[in-house]
């Protein structure tokens, strides 16, 4: 990329500063639904935490559970959605004083996907390995522990890859990225959620049909210009709902009282290299929710960029890893990213109040246990069809994204995160006595295969879906690649296994041996190295084949033009007016934020000039 040209303007830090907390009428609307986005996220994560409460005599101590929630989790929220939504107010605030337009603020929360995945698919499961041995209050520390250093391990992969991230994706199949996390979407965000507002239809009903109003009809609770943004009405609808039916309790209000009180930041640092050992049996998830991390970052970038902001992509991916670092280091397990809603709060006029207000509210809700208050009020059914609609957005991403011809892949790629489920929901069904396990295990060989894929779900999702892109798009050598990138994982047990290693190499593991059956000795682990090294071995012999005419009857490769679409995207980042194609759901989202904008193709800098760009990538 050539050099950017010297910047016409030049700022003091002091001035960059004092124009953080510019707050137009736009700003207050924008607000409204960041907050209420990481709202959402946060309070459906503490529930399903919390739910590790309610397992019978296996349970952890509700108190114990809600004091690293409110003493360590949340107050860590506090502090990197503080320095996360300064940080990118001060961003866009240097900018505008630099290139003497206005820039609109990045918008920043918490990563839904990965926060619902490190609760499931690391807490639960290091949570029931170990409760039967070690006790509930070990076992829930430990599953802590582990899920903090999972969540610093996400952050350094993006940081990383900030430096030659663009290059690598370069040669990812689009499909691979997007894939794996749209799994999550479809069983964590989906349908782990939408059976708690199942099992409440009086409340979660109601819920779930002013969801789609909302987001998808555009239909919302207010008056002319002055609407409720679409996650409140939800929340409106459901609290009134839940309180009229008798789902909400008020001595859950009077229990939560006694924690609205000053925690102020935990140093986590030791809980979260206590366990540190412990992850190398969770890379399987850990490896793919950095790169999707990045990922979203690098989109989230591109979608702003169209927007006709267009901000240093290397600062901004660096600035999301550390921001998901430092949670870790105060106690949070859930990472923070850049959100997709730049383009429309752009559109509205939004400035860099917003980011600033949202940081500022969430600082003192977290440190001031406030949030234990606020979540009292809410009921799990309500929250439920708030993150179901971010499953659903993240899906309908995908499939925009993707060619027609590749929704086989991602049919298939989604089976892993369902399988996770699954499994997941066993292991939180205790026998009568509330004592010995459950009786949810099926006898049949496909269990086995459900575990299988459950074990690294995302990182056997992500090799799958590249492998099966590959075949249809009859790339032989790239699905060469991946399939001997998927035996290297076979073989070291980040996949397919429950702990990662070549101890096991040629033995069943131990749940593969039922109780008073036999094993089942055909999923060990050199058996999926070796599956996988034949696919190989098939791709190199059809590519031969097609190389040398040896069989006439195999077509020649399709390219995927979406496999080069993060090079263009930076390729052009210096321009700053972009034709900006707008969906449906875009026109929406504009109208909600300010009902008097009027649509427009072209999006350019608040005084129409193509200003160069500051970029460092």
């Amino acid at each position: 990329m050539p050099e950017p040209k010297l910047p016409p303007n030049e700022s003091t830090f002091v001035q960059d500063v004092m124009s953080m907390f510019s707050m137009t009428p736009a700003d207050w609307g924008c607000l409204c639904q960041l907050f209420f986005d990481n709202l959402s996220t946060l309070l459906g994560a503490l529930f399903a935490i919390q739910g590790l409460a309610n397992l019978g005599d296996i349970s952890a101590d509700l108190s114990m559970i809600n004091y690293y929630i409110f003493g360590k989790i949340v107050p860590g929220v506090g502090v990197t959605l503080l320095a996360g939504n300064i940080y990118y107010a001060w961003q866009a605030s240097r900018l505008t004083n630099r290139w003497g337009r206005q820039y609109t603020a990045q918008p920043y929360g918490l990563n839904t996907p990965a926060a619902f995945s490190f609760v499931f698919n690391i807490m639960y499961p290091v949570y029931f390995s170990l409760v039967f041995t070690e006790g509930s209050e070990v076992a829930f520390k430990t599953a802590y522990d582990v899920a903090l250093a999972a969540n610093f391990i996400t952050g350094l992969i993006s940081t990383v890859l900030a430096f030659f991230g663009p290059l690598i994706l370069q040669y990812v199949p689009p499909a691979a990225l997007l894939v794996p996390i749209a799994g999550i979407g479809i069983a964590f965000l989906g349908m782990e959620q939408v059976t708690n507002s199942i099992a409440a239809p009086l409340v979660g009903y109601p819920a779930i049909l002013f969801a789609f109003l909302g987001w998808y009809s555009g239909v919302r609770l207010g008056y002319g210009n002055y609407r409720c943004p679409e996650a409140l009405q939800v929340i409106l609808v459901g609290v009134i709902m839940g309180w009229s039916t008798g789902l909400n309790k008020k001595s859950t209000v009077e229990d939560a009282m006694d924690l609205v009180k000053w925690y102020g930041p935990d140093w986590s640092a030791d809980d979260m290299f206590a366990n540190f050992d412990l992850i190398k049996d969770y890379l399987g998830i850990v490896i793919p929710i950095g790169i999707s991390a990045t990922a979203t970052t690098l989109m989230c970038l591109v979608s702003a960029k169209n927007a006709g902001d267009p901000f240093p992509v290397r600062e901004s991916m660096i600035a999301d890893g550390i921001g998901t670092m430092i949670a870790s280091f105060f106690g949070s397990p859930f990472g923070t990213v850049i959100y997709i809603g730049h383009p429309a709060h752009k559109r509205s006029g939004a400035k860099t109040g917003y980011s600033m207000a949202n940081g500022l509210i969430y600082f003192i809700l977290s440190w001031f246990g406030i949030l234990a208050f606020i979540q009292s009020i809410v009921n799990v059914a309500t929250i439920g069809p708030i993150v179901l609609f971010v499953g659903l957005a993240i899906n309908e991403e995908c499939l925009n994204f993707i060619p027609s011809r590749q929704y086989a892949a991602y049919v298939v790629g989604l089976f892993p995160s369902i399988f996770d489920w699954v499994v997941n929901v066993a292991n939180r069904s205790p026998l009568g006595n509330d004592a010995d396990g459950n009786t949810n295990f099926p006898g049949g060989d496909g269990w086995f295969g459900i575990l299988a894929w459950k074990r690294g779900a995302l990182l056997v999702s992500f090799v799958w879906v590249a492998i099966l892109v590959s075949v249809i798009d009859r790339q032989w050598n790239k699905a060469t690649f991946w399939s001997l990138l998927a035996a290297g994982f076979a073989l070291f047990g980040i996949i397919h296994m429950p702990e990662a290693g070549l101890d096991k190499l040629s033995e069943p593991f131990w749940e593969q041996c039922p109780a008073g059956g036999s094993c089942w000795e055909h999923g060990e682990q050199w058996m999926y190295f070796v599956a996988y090294l034949m696919f190989a071995g098939i791709f190199v012999l059809i590519e031969l084949a097609r190389r040398f005419g040896l069989d006439e009857q195999l077509l020649p490769g399709l390219e995927d033009p979406t496999s080069d679409e993060f090079k263009d995207w930076f390729r052009d980042a210096e321009k700053t007016t972009h034709t900006v194609t707008k969906t449906w759901r875009d026109e929406l989202e504009e109208k909600r934020l300010d009902p008097t904008v009027q649509s427009s193709e072209k999006v350019m800098g608040s005084d129409g000039d193509e200003s160069p760009v500051e970029e460092d990538a």
